[in-house]
């Protein structure tokens, strides 16, 4: 049986609210948790072009190779990680155990307002994000609409 996550509506909108206010003091352009097995948990960003379920998964994958080259050098984990591109910089960062924090940003934005903003809203996250995992239950049939069939 696998356990699944319930996102209630009262814990999407205070992530939200946090993910907006680091959006805000990091400019950044996206902002997203990803828990660590790929599933996007929410997401804001200033313009809506992002396929974000596909950087979600992405992000995951490089995020748990990142864990497999700090194992090699003798670390335990690695807690954030920086890609830098030409117009496009992201940056990754552990929230806790489960859920990794991702920032996709411009050159408008320096790196070092990234890191301080994830530094100082981090914590804020954290309530909402273990009320989730709460709620994790063991259900086969969670989110499995059966109205369609008969008996």
């Amino acid at each position: 049986m696998e356990k699944d996550i319930i996102l209630r509506a009262e814990d999407l909108y205070q992530l939200n609210l946090e993910l907006t206010t680091i959006l805000d003091s990091a400019q950044a352009e996206l902002a997203m948790i990803i828990n660590k097995s790929g599933r996007l948990i929410t997401w804001q960003a200033e313009t809506s072009t992002y396929n974000t379920e596909s950087i979600a998964a992405l992000v995951t994958g490089s995020f748990a190779s990142s864990g497999s080259v700090a194992n090699l050098l003798g670390e335990k984990e690695f807690s954030s990680m920086y890609q830098e591109g030409t117009n496009n910089h992201v940056f990754i960062a552990q929230i806790d155990t489960h859920n990794i924090l991702t920032l996709v940003f411009t050159g408008r934005t320096k790196l070092n307002r990234v890191k301080l903003s994830v530094e100082n809203h981090r914590n804020a996250l954290t309530p909402s994000l273990e009320n989730i995992y709460r709620g994790v239950v063991n259900d086969p049939f969670l989110n499995l609409d059966v109205s369609g069939y008969s008996h």
